[in-house]
């Protein structure tokens, strides 16, 4: 379901006026998947949706059909919801984007404009306030933005196009390491270390930090599964299984 703290001024905003409804909600539930504001356990319903921004039913639906088509969402028996990727899917992804992003940011960097560091230096900077303060939603708006504003630095259009995708599908990633208070501080850290490369001009070094970011995740990532796996099974082996509870029971009436 949508968050009750959605906007529905949104579909009015002058960057959207001239799009269709159905385009209009496709971003707007784009930008709400990016900033975390929709997360495992919600489900997307059309015609929930629908009365939320006040739109027919139908536009909705042709929206959330097509991030299904692009593989962002889920179909279930009731709504929408986000696809819950296999361990070797979230490692194949690592692979690709291991390929592909440490260069097109050496890349970015050449090609860095004034603008476009300044952008990334006020993202880095809300990530400082948003970590202080433990909002994690702020955070993370605040590093999909430093990243969007680099990727968008690339002039390989194609190479921005396949980078967008792999990074809008890592939102598993993101939602499961995030959330921890100690990630968060590393990859604060290494969003200042990308940040100095940019504005040194290093694109050596911007490729390599850039590459060890990606590591990073991919590391945190796979220490927070196993965790919560672990979690998992101590709760498994801490409840006795109904047999024996029965049986329990039968004694104790007995006696």
């Amino acid at each position: 379901m949508v968050d009750a703290s959605f906007q529905m001024s949104s579909l009015n905003t002058p960057e959207l006026t001239k799009k269709n409804i159905r385009d209009q909600v496709y971003d707007i539930l784009r930008d709400r998947m990016h900033h975390g504001q929709i997360n495992f356990e919600d489900r997307l319903v059309d015609h929930e949706i629908a009365a939320e921004l006040n739109v027919s039913r139908m536009p909705v639906r042709e929206a959330l059909l097509q991030l299904k088509n692009e593989g962002y969402l889920e179909g279930t028996t009731r709504g929408f919801v986000l696809p819950q990727f296999t361990a070797d899917d979230i490692a194949n992804m690592f692979e690709i984007r291991l390929l592909l992003e440490p260069s097109a940011a050496a890349s970015s960097c050449t090609n860095a404009t004034i603008e476009g560091l300044g952008k990334m230096k006020l993202a880095a900077e809300a990530a400082d306030r948003a970590h202080k303060k433990g909002d994690v939603l702020s955070y993370m708006h605040s590093n999909w933005s430093f990243r969007a504003t680099w990727v968008e630095m690339v002039p390989n259009r194609h190479l921005i196009q396949i980078i967008n995708r792999l990074r809008d599908h890592a939102q598993t990633v993101r939602l499961a390491t995030l959330k921890d208070k100690e990630f968060r501080a590393l990859s604060l850290k290494n969003t200042h270390a990308i940040l100095d490369a940019f504005i040194n001009k290093d694109p050596q070094t911007t490729q390599e930090r850039v590459a060890h970011n990606l590591r990073m995740s991919a590391a945190s990532y796979y220490a927070t599964q196993e965790s919560e796996m672990n979690a998992e099974s101590s709760v498994l082996m801490a409840t006795p299984p109904k047999s024996s509870i029965r049986n329990r029971t039968k004694v104790r009436k007995h006696v």
